[in-house]
């Protein structure tokens, strides 16, 4: 779940995005995992789920470990956008860091293949 003040709102990367509702400083700790928030479940578990609901959630689905759980964000962290060139760094499981100092009103965008086992199904990476 994401830790420092932001908000949702239309995003020029896509559809809707994070933004900083305030100055974050370079290493502030952005995100980390709350089994409160952060649900996993299995794919058999996935699969049970009625098709509506599946439809809602697969788009922000992600699997760290290939064939390992599945992994869904219930609060705003789920909207974050790609970028080659995040500024929030991933790659330390269960935490996000700010990569530099993010100024108030601009959007978090993260690296998806930091987290994601599997990038192969979106197609603009």
């Amino acid at each position: 779940m994401i830790i420092v003040p932001t908000y949702l709102e239309k995003s020029p990367v896509h559809g809707f995005g994070v933004f900083a509702a305030e100055f974050i400083p370079k290493g502030a700790k952005v995100w980390e995992f709350n089994p409160t928030f952060d649900i996993r479940f299995t794919e058999e578990e996935f699969e049970r789920l009625p098709p509506s609901v599946k439809k809602e959630i697969e788009i922000h689905l992600y699997q760290p470990e290939q064939g390992g759980l599945l992994y869904y964000e219930s609060t705003m962290g789920k909207f974050m956008n790609h970028s080659r060139e995040p500024n929030v760094d991933f790659t330390d499981t269960g935490f996000g860091w700010a990569t530099r100092d993010i100024k108030q009103g601009e959007e978090l965008s993260c690296d998806y293949r930091h987290f994601m086992a599997d990038v192969s199904h979106i197609e603009y990476l």
